[in-house]
């Protein structure tokens, strides 16, 4: 089996040099933005997240990610209502309404969103590492529905490190030299986002131009290898159904598609208890099952964590993977406790 395991990891080192593709995250339902530049400026706080993802865990060589997101809107005077001026001394538990003039008779008016996301990931020998900035415009659809149209663009560094790789049997002659490899990119995301306080669809498309680059040697500058940004293709929706005063279930999905590799999906389930404790569960296909657990401990600041429990070969040596969230609601005005458009 270590031989098996040995052999996966070094191909996985050779294709991620030529092929890069974007981090697996398990708790994008509560941060969207990570796949979609259309979410920027949907809440009426700006929203800060920054994440830890762990995956494979005692595995060596398997995947660390390190993110920081924060997004805000502008112009946005729709904002949150409980059906009258609220009490700014507390939290909201359930402000649902969507209005102008908090009475919900008013169509609601466009709006922008802008934001920014730094990811570090790192692989064995590979490094990836990209900063993206983002604009999205919110379009009243009805008084309770808008569709949001946003794109991202900025930059990626990769790198490949060789000499922590160590091959005894007919290694490529970069790997015997200790080569470090070293590329940058541009890129490019788009999406849309049709949303209420009850429902959402979004569909995005990442790196999906800019795709071919070069490697260079670190030390002489010189060309080594060719590289691809793998597009992504992200399709998700969900709704948000209350079942009593106290509890809210929230049902989503995910469909994954990327270059070169199989249609994924994922199917979600999350329970809410009184807006502020949250716990579910996610089956991602042939990959993994996820339980997730949150709580919003006040209008400021939000905690979210996750595991995932290996179903593929890797589950032999990997004891699953960790995810922790840590989310600021800044200039929250209506002291909202929950978000109110993600979930």
């Amino acid at each position: 089996m270590q031989k098996i395991i040995l052999a996966f990891l070094m191909i996985t080192v050779r294709l991620m040099a030529i092929a890069q593709t974007q981090p697996q995250y398990s708790q994008y339902m509560m941060n969207s933005y990570l796949i979609n530049p259309a979410v920027s400026g949907i809440e009426d706080y700006t929203d800060i997240k920054t994440g830890y993802r762990n995956q494979w865990t005692d595995f060596e060589g398997a995947p660390l990610t390190y993110y920081v997101s924060a997004h805000l809107a502008i112009g946005k005077t729709d904002i949150t209502s409980t059906g009258a001026r609220p009490n700014f001394s507390k939290s909201i538990r359930r402000p649902m309404a969507l209005s102008n003039n908090f009475n919900g008779s008013a169509k609601v008016p466009a709006h922008h969103g802008i934001g920014f996301i730094l990811v570090a990931d790192k692989t064995g020998a590979n490094t990836q590492n990209s900063l993206n900035l983002s604009y999205a415009l919110h379009v009243p659809v009805t008084n309770k529905i808008k569709l949001a149209v946003g794109i991202s663009g900025g930059i990626s560094q990769y790198g490949v490190d060789f000499s922590k790789v160590q091959v005894k049997d007919n290694p490529d002659q970069i790997i015997v030299a200790g080569s470090k490899l070293t590329a940058i990119q541009p890129n490019l995301n788009v999406g849309t986002w049709l949303y209420s306080r009850t429902f959402f669809v979004g569909i995005s498309a990442n790196q999906f131009i800019f795709n071919s680059f070069n490697y260079k040697n670190k030390d002489n500058n010189t060309q080594s290898w060719i590289g691809n940004a793998i597009p992504h293709y992200f399709l998700t929706a969900g709704f948000r159904q209350e079942i009593s005063d106290d509890w809210t279930i929230i049902p989503s999905t995910l469909i994954k598609r990327v270059a070169q590799a199989p249609l994924s999906f994922d199917v979600n389930a999350k329970a809410v208890f009184r807006d502020r404790f949250w716990f579910g569960t996610s089956y991602r296909h042939k990959d993994a099952f996820v339980g997730l657990l949150g709580v919003n401990i006040s209008s400021l600041i939000n905690l979210g964590y996750s595991y995932d429990f290996t179903l593929s070969g890797l589950k032999e040596r990997s004891r699953g993977s960790h995810e922790v969230v840590i989310g600021l609601m800044l200039n929250n005005r209506r002291r909202v406790l929950c978000p109110q458009n993600l979930w």
